[in-house]
């Protein structure tokens, strides 16, 4: 009996272990497929009325997008072309590193500050006690600078078609945590919290893949960033702002 239980366990350690490796081969595929762009979308204007500030990971920086333009931030350009828009994101962030880099200068304001940031602390298995600190210490840092501060994380991001089987279940139970988090969040320090979350079965990036992510299978493509700009549009709009 015990030499069955440990055979058991060796194959479903070798299970995991195989599963693993395949889970890393597919993302390390999806990088290389895809062609890191380094420059955000800016719009520098000094005379502007209407300023918009964008911090957070990658996908506020626009990978995966053709053109910077096919950002949030570049939609918001096309929409807003005579307003000033700056954008500090980066590859790779997390909440902490926002948290570093993301003191705020005196005399800074702006209309808008889209704080778009949290599927790093997702696939890389932040603890939720700390993103909650983190993400109060953002966000109260944004409301010094900005009339209007709205968050977002990358939805159910479990359902990006990088993930296999476990992977994709551990990442949507763990964006389920993290949209309940930045929902309560945004109540209580009464910002906008920009809901992306959807379940497999109703689902608009699975609906057309090659339309809506990149090449990666990880981030958004061009059209994935509109529909995202299109869900803050509409998150403002129903809150009474009007830019």
């Amino acid at each position: 009996m015990k030499m069955i239980i440990l055979y058991s366990f060796i194959i479903l350690l070798a299970i995991a272990l195989g599963l693993t490796g395949l889970q890393i081969l597919k993302i390390r595929e999806g990088v290389r497929k895809l062609s890191y762009h380094n420059k955000p979308f800016l719009l520098p204007n000094p005379q502007a009325t209407l300023k918009f500030l964008f911090v957070g990971d990658s996908t506020a920086l626009g990978t995966g997008a053709v053109d910077n333009k096919h950002s949030v931030a570049g939609w918001f350009g096309a929409d807003f072309p005579l307003s000033d828009i700056k954008n500090v994101s980066a590859n790779g962030k997390r909440l902490i590193d926002l948290v570093h880099d993301f003191p705020p200068y005196p005399g800074e304001h702006y209309d808008l500050v889209v704080v778009q940031i949290g599927a790093n602390d997702i696939f890389k298995f932040s603890r939720f006690e700390d993103i909650e600190e983190q993400m109060t210490t953002v966000i109260q840092r944004a409301k010094t600078i900005a009339s209007h501060v709205v968050i977002l994380h990358s939805g159910n991001a479990g359902l990006a078609p990088i993930f296999i089987w476990p992977f994709d279940w551990i990442m949507t139970d763990r964006a389920r945590h993290m949209r309940a988090l930045y929902m309560r969040k945004a109540k209580e320090e009464g910002v906008l919290y920009v809901d992306l979350f959807t379940e497999r079965g109703n689902d608009l990036f699975l609906k057309d893949i090659d339309k809506y992510y990149s090449a990666d299978h990880l981030h958004p493509s061009g059209w994935g960033y509109r529909w995202w700009y299109e869900r803050i549009r509409q998150t403002l709009d129903q809150a009474g702002v009007r830019l």
